[in-house]
């Protein structure tokens, strides 16, 4: 945690400007280590102090294509601080690995300013530091502090979808979260496991079956992959699916408290791909359940790809 200065926080503008300062030193900082990073958010609270909250590692990989769109999202996903928030700026480094590039920032203040900003930089081997070129600002509307409760990040996921695509969803979710807390609460973790819908609306329960490694484990990612190919051999039958796994959450950062979460996979043929992340915890005497706060991510289809 960092401490703005209070000759920094004279005005919005310049408690805005502060934290883009900082987040543009650790991604300078970041970019010398490693030569990329994960997207970020830095928080600005009352008091001046400065916190980064990093995209766990489950997400990473899953944001869309459009950078824009993606370092909304980024801020999106910490949109629940934004109460006890004055500004918040989302960083992202959308094409890592190319010898130009360019960073994507969204600033916003609680006092109404809104920024997209972009700023090129150049990596080159000889170079221990990034060359940054000056800093491109277009004003925007402001996105979470609009006079309103700020938008949660499942809000995107409907829009161009018709009423019946909407329908099926909640019907997929539906089916999936019962039995998959009904599954926690008898075993403690949950097997990987997925739901359909066809065109008559009917739900179908599916299984992955495949024979247990040397350990006697059956290994998760290749039940996934064996449901996806399974559903996409099926797909002129079907209108949606949803592939549910049990999966640990780490701090992209190393600080922190890893989460066990529900992964739910969801797609329809109406174009719709997304991730649903329900972090749980299991109350040790009753063996009870209880959800976290659910995010919801873009992220690349499995059975309708391309």
């Amino acid at each position: 945690m960092n401490q703005i200065p209070p000759e920094a926080r004279t005005s919005p503008e310049s408690e805005l400007a502060a934290v883009v300062a900082e987040a543009l030193e650790l991604a300078e900082a970041q970019l010398v280590l490693n030569k990329s990073f994960a997207p970020f958010v830095f928080m600005l609270d009352a008091e001046g102090t400065v916190q980064n909250g990093e995209i766990p590692q489950e997400m990473r990989g899953t944001m869309p294509p459009d950078p824009v769109v993606a370092v909304k999202l980024t801020v999106d996903l910490f949109a629940g601080y934004a109460e006890n928030l004055h500004a918040m700026v989302a960083v992202l480094d959308p094409q890592s690995g190319k010898a130009e590039d360019t960073l994507h920032l969204w600033a916003e203040h609680r006092s109404g300013i809104a920024q997209l900003i972009r700023v090129d930089f150049t990596r080159k081997k000889f170079l221990k530091h990034p060359t940054f070129s000056e800093p491109r600002v277009e004003a925007q509307p402001a996105h979470l502090w609009t006079g309103e409760a700020p938008v949660p990040a499942g809000e995107w996921w409907h829009e161009g979808l018709s009423e019946q695509a909407i329908k099926d969803v909640f019907d997929l979710v539906g089916a999936a979260v019962p039995f998959a807390q009904d599954q926690l609460e008898k075993n403690g973790s949950l097997a990987p496991y997925g739901v359909t819908t066809d065109h008559a609306g009917e739900i179908g329960h599916h299984m992955a079956y495949q024979a247990p490694n040397e350990n006697d484990e059956v290994e998760a990612e290749e039940s996934l992959q064996l449901m996806a190919e399974g559903f996409r051999q099926r797909m002129e039958s079907l209108r949606g699916t949803c592939v549910i796994s049990d999966v640990r959450l780490t701090p992209g950062n190393g600080e922190g408290v890893a989460l066990d979460a529900l992964r739910l996979h969801i797609e329809h043929t109406e174009g719709l791909s997304m991730l649903l992340l329900k972090p749980y915890e299991i109350d040790e005497q009753s063996r009870t359940v209880a959800f976290g706060e659910t995010a919801v991510i873009p992220t690349p289809a499995r059975v309708w790809s391309a």
